[in-house]
């Protein structure tokens, strides 16, 4: 009996390669499908992407103070999702710190960061400053300088959008990746059993510290660390928006859940909250596993596996 057909292709889009598999299915649906998802994420990213001069988030971190800006429905949103996540996570998610990521980007760049560049970005830095009108689907900007940056979450809206454009094309089975570090396990794998996704040791690729067993479901997975030959100096801008500096510690935090946006914004709040804190949000979260891998040196690492 002749193999069923595995399409397989990629695309390149937020920062990173997005892989989609889907067996079983025949090259031109297939392809029609992978159209499909690309056009779709290319929209996302017109909205959200900071590195598109005019999508509507650069247009926004280029709005000044006091001024009530209109907002695309998309965008709003998106926007009170985010925001909802800021105060359940007693502001540890904030996706309006983008003025302080941006600097701790110059300072991995071999650009120094003084203390007054610091206190200045953190000024301008966090949803304390902006003013959301949800019925009328506008907004504005308490102070000049206010940048959003949906770095942490905009895989995990992405995959939220695919999920359905695979069920609305009749794919039961596939694998959608954004790097690795968003992944939707849609149905079955061609053995016709549960996908395994494997969270990798980042000093060892081909050493895995875990093994997740996914059935429609996402694994999302943040870290303060980078590794490998083009790692740079191997850090991350995962940053505490209440202390304004880069998150200590070699980390990595993976999510399995049903909803990406979910897994998105618990793998990036558990690498800044402290336990306590931890402790209190786990009341809010049911049907999820959260991996936490620690890195105490190279091939020397522990794990923590909590099942909500």
């Amino acid at each position: 009996m002749p193999k069923s057909p595995i399409f397989s292709d990629y695309f390149f889009a937020m920062g990173t390669h997005c892989n989609v598999v889907l067996p079983g299915a025949k090259n031109e649906i297939a392809q029609r499908i992978f159209q499909q998802i690309k056009k779709e994420v290319e929209n996302l990213e017109s909205v959200l992407s900071r590195f598109i001069p005019d999508s509507q988030v650069s247009v926004l971190n280029r709005a000044g103070k006091n001024a009530w800006i209109q907002v695309s429905p998309e965008l709003m949103a998106i926007l009170i999702l985010c925001y909802d996540y800021y105060q359940m996570s007693n502001g540890a998610f904030d996706v309006a710190i983008g003025s302080l990521i941006s600097l701790w980007e110059k300072q991995q760049e071999n650009v120094p960061v003084s203390a007054r560049e610091l206190m200045e970005a953190k000024r301008k830095s966090g949803f304390q400053n902006v003013e959301l009108d949800a019925e009328n689907r506008r907004l504005k900007f308490k102070t000049d300088g206010v940048e959003f940056n949906f770095s942490t979450i905009e895989k995990g809206l992405a995959l939220d959008i695919i999920q359905p454009v695979l069920v609305e094309n009749g794919i039961s089975n596939g694998i959608v990746s954004f790097g690795e570090s968003s992944i939707l396990a849609l149905g079955k794998n061609p053995n016709g059993e549960n996908w395994p996704l494997g969270i990798r040791n980042l000093f060892s690729e081909n050493d895995f510290v875990h093994l997740f067993s996914a059935s429609n479901e996402i694994v999302s997975t943040s870290g303060t660390i980078r590794a490998g030959k083009d790692s740079g100096d191997g850090r991350k801008c995962i940053v505490s928006p209440e202390t304004g500096t880069l998150v200590e510690g070699n980390k990595t935090v993976s999510v399995k859940t049903t909803q990406a946006i979910l897994g998105e914004f618990i793998s990036t709040t558990w690498l800044i909250l402290p336990d306590s804190d931890k402790e209190i949000l786990s009341e809010q979260i049911k049907d999820v596993e959260i991996l936490e891998v620690t890195y105490n040196a190279e091939n020397d690492y522990s794990t923590k596996l909590t099942i909500l």
